[in-house]
């Protein structure tokens, strides 16, 4: 007799920004986001898996910035997602030190907990994690990368998910205009995810501890469409360049496959 069983992932998103109301209206805030991407996963993830072997997913949201909230223990969590961000991860605002002392904190003591970071997440992880190795975030030198846009993963990354990622491609939603960067080769265990024609440096990704994307598989097609119009809006963005940046936006992708890769990540051994 087969017993039916469900693993449910605790998750602490940790958001580093706050939408307006017309976007939280229409898609919440990043936790949001970031629930309904993961439940997506999770129920495409599920259905190819027996009885047996189910997951359900609960994420709980912290306002980093203007509330400096945080999980008040990490005893019953099993992933920090670190979102993304209207701020660079290099501004000197103390919020931002803060929220990098504590993942810093989290990856040296705290091996059990897996970090996700998206977008300004994966940057800032970067810049932490990666600072006594070359590493930096700047300007990307090519511009805004806007819309869905395909990522080439390295054979390494790709490797650590053969059932997922046949085809070495992933698809999802972008909106950055910073990029990590790195002079020399990452410290050991380390891979890169891949890299677009727009950024060389796509995610990071250290097996049963940290996975990052420079995109926004978190976003959909209404949620990235409605940012970028709020980019335009603050004048971020040329208006000559929204159209062409709505069209991409507009594409089809692969963010479920990338939060299946991501469902597969939290599930490893640490």
């Amino acid at each position: 007799m087969t017993v039916a069983a469900t693993r449910k992932l605790r998750i602490a998103a940790l958001c580093c920004g706050v939408f307006p109301k017309h976007i939280e209206e229409q898609r919440g805030q990043f936790d949001n986001m970031f629930a309904a991407w993961i439940d997506a996963a999770v129920a495409a993830r599920n259905a190819k898996r027996p009885t047996y072997d189910q997951v359900s997913a609960e994420v709980m949201g912290y306002d980093v910035v203007k509330k400096g909230q945080y999980p008040p223990s990490l005893d019953d969590v099993d992933v920090l997602v670190v979102s993304g961000s209207p701020a660079s991860c290099y501004e000197d605002e103390p919020w931002i030190k803060k929220l990098a002392t504590y993942l810093r904190d989290v990856y040296v003591n705290k091996p059990a907990v897996k970090i996700l970071g998206g977008c300004f997440g994966h940057q800032l992880l970067f810049q932490t994690l990666m600072a006594d190795h070359g590493g930096r975030v700047v300007k990307n030198p090519k511009g805004w990368e806007i819309g869905v846009h395909q990522v080439d993963l390295t054979p390494e990354f790709s490797s650590h998910f053969p059932e997922s990622l046949r085809d070495g491609k992933l698809s999802y939603q972008f909106l950055h205009q910073d990029v990590a960067s790195i002079d020399g080769p990452l410290p050991s265990g380390w891979v890169q995810l891949g890299k677009s024609d727009l950024c060389d440096v796509q995610g990071l990704f250290l097996p049963g501890r940290v996975l990052t994307f420079q995109g926004h598989p978190e976003f959909d097609k209404v949620s990235n469409g409605l940012c970028t119009k709020l980019l335009e809006g603050y004048g971020m963005i040329p208006g000559s360049r929204v159209e062409e940046f709505l069209k991409l936006v507009d594409r089809e992708d692969s963010r479920t496959l990338a939060g299946e890769v991501a469902i597969e990540f939290f599930l490893s051994k640490p």
